[in-house]
C-alpha cells in the first residue's frame, strides 16, 4: 500500500476536517505544557512533521523533470482540471504541521516566532523544490512553495491564538 498515495486520494472534506482537527487539538493542547515541556513536544513535533515533509516530497519519488517558475499557475490548470485545486490544497496541508510546532521548538527568548516560522518554511520549500529539480524528483514550482508557506502561516498562527487564550484565561482568574 501506497501511503502517499493513499493520503492524496482521500476525500477533500476528509482532509479538510483533519487539517481544523489538527490545529485545534494542538492549539489547545500545547496550552496544557509550560516552558521545557512545550519546547521538547515542539522539537518532536518539528522533527516528525520535517521527516513526513521528505517522505512526501523527495523519498520514494520517480524520476521525472520539469520547471514551472510563473507564480499562481496551477490556478490557471486548476479551471481546466479541478484535481490541481486538491494539489494545492494538499500542499497546505502539508505544512500546517511545521507551522504548528517550530514556533513552540524555538527557544523562549527569541522573538517573533510566527515570522521566523513562515521564512523557515518559504526556505524549506524552496530547498525542496531545488532538490526535487537537481535530482529530478518531479515537477518544481513556484506554486509549491507558495502553498507550502501558506501552511506554514496557518500552522504558526496557532502560536499566536493558543498565547491569546492564555493571556484572556490569565485575565480572567487575575479578575476573580
Amino acid at each position: 500500500m501506497n501511503f502517499r498515495r493513499e493520503f492524496y486520494i482521500q476525500p477533500f472534506f476528509m482532509v479538510v476536517t483533519e487539517m481544523i482537527l489538527m490545529y485545534v487539538i494542538w492549539t489547545f493542547g500545547i496550552m496544557l505544557f509550560k516552558g521545557r515541556q512545550r519546547r521538547i513536544i515542539g522539537v518532536c513535533f518539528f522533527a516528525l512533521s520535517l521527516g513526513v515533509i521528505a517522505l512526501f516530497t523527495i523519498f520514494g519519488r520517480s524520476n521525472s523533470a520539469g520547471l514551472s517558475l510563473v507564480p499562481f499557475v496551477t490556478f490557471q490548470r486548476a479551471k481546466l482540471n479541478a484535481e490541481f485545486y486538491r494539489s494545492m490544497f494538499m500542499n497546505v496541508f502539508l505544512f500546517v504541521p511545521f507551522g504548528l510546532s517550530l514556533p513552540n521548538a524555538l527557544p523562549r527568548k527569541i522573538k517573533h516566532k510566527v515570522i521566523i516560522t513562515v521564512l523557515a518554511g518559504l526556505l524549506v520549500s524552496a530547498g525542496i523544490e531545488a532538490c526535487q529539480y537537481y535530482f529530478r524528483l518531479g515537477l518544481c514550482e513556484t506554486d509549491d512553495v507558495i502553498m507550502n508557506t501558506l501552511g506554514a502561516f496557518i500552522g504558526a498562527t496557532s502560536y499566536l491564538l493558543g498565547n491569546a487564550v492564555l493571556r484572556l484565561n490569565q485575565r480572567i482568574r487575575k479578575n476573580d
